[in-house]
């Protein structure tokens, strides 16, 4: 059975699930992408954790996380979050959305004359499909609370 610190690490690892799952939605992880993570786990705290957390992170961004981790991460943030308080859950998760967005967005194209100012510009549909999946997701969270 895992130490309740093994535990922890673990978590922390996950919360980064969903940015890494942006990051990938293309296929591959830009360079960008992958400093735009790193960025978000020091932001995050997680490269203050444990030797697990970092090679799990840096594994991450080099394979794409499998489809059970990705799955066991929404079910860990639905309980976690859940679980806390209101207000810093609404933090939590706004933080969250936000940083998956700026992810997103991180290999986005130079601006070309004619180019949208759209909040979404640069995101593809399938960036733009997790992106929609995680708030939904947590939006479920803030009705059940």
């Amino acid at each position: 059975m895992p130490t309740r610190q093994e535990e922890i690490e673990k978590l922390a690892a996950l919360a980064l699930a969903p940015l890494v799952e942006v990051a990938w939605a293309d296929g591959s992880v830009s360079p960008a992408e992958r400093q735009g993570v790193l960025e978000a786990a020091k932001l995050l705290g997680v490269d203050q954790h444990s030797e697990f957390c970092r090679s799990t992170l840096r594994r991450w961004l080099h394979e794409a996380p499998p489809t059970e981790a990705l799955e066991r991460w929404r079910r860990l943030l639905a309980s976690t979050l859940g679980e806390s308080d209101a207000r810093v859950a609404r933090k939590s998760e706004s933080r969250l959305l936000e940083e998956a967005r700026r992810i997103a967005k991180m290999d986005e194209r130079p601006f070309e004359e004619g180019a949208s100012l759209d909040a979404r510009a640069g995101i593809t549909q399938e960036e733009q499909r997790i992106l929609d999946d995680l708030a939904a997701a947590l939006e479920k969270i803030q009705a059940g609370r």
